[in-house]
């Protein structure tokens, strides 16, 4: 009976040690979690550092990037996520590669199921733009800005 309390007791300590580090070390969130508990002036920032991106990396009708045998984006840059012209903030999202066109910067983060980011001109709203999180399967807008 001894044997088995002390069984139990150390099951029960293990799984609270195990939460605890949890909660205490963020590492072992997913980034798409961290990501997606963000503040909204944080996405704003994000947003903006896109559009810098776009600004520092223009993209003209030669551009082209097969991204599948069969799948070639026009007017489009692909930028590693190691890129040292990145803004500080993107960068930190440890990307895989980021695709820059006229109207769009695409993010992929791929560690640990990965997820993508998007900020880009709404088609259905003129003149707004959205920076969308996609993980999943699951569309998430996380901010969205009217530009003249």
């Amino acid at each position: 009976m001894r044997t088995l309390r002390t069984i139990y007791g150390l099951a029960v300590g293990a799984i609270l040690l195990f939460g605890l580090a949890f909660l205490l070390f963020p590492r072992f969130h997913s980034r798409y979690l961290r990501f997606m508990a963000k503040n909204p002036a944080y996405y704003s920032e994000v947003a903006h550092a896109c559009d810098l991106v776009m600004q520092q990396h223009p993209v003209s009708s030669n551009d082209t990037v097969a991204l599948y045998r069969d799948m070639t984006l026009t007017y489009t840059t692909k930028l590693s996520g190691q890129e040292v012209s990145l803004p500080k903030i993107i960068r930190a999202l440890h990307p895989d590669m980021i695709l820059v066109s006229t109207n769009r910067v695409w993010i992929v983060i791929p560690e640990m199921g990965g997820f993508g980011l998007t900020w880009e001109q709404d088609e259905s709203r003129n003149g707004y733009w959205t920076l969308q999180s996609h993980a999943e399967g699951l569309t998430k807008t996380v901010y969205e800005e009217r530009k003249p």
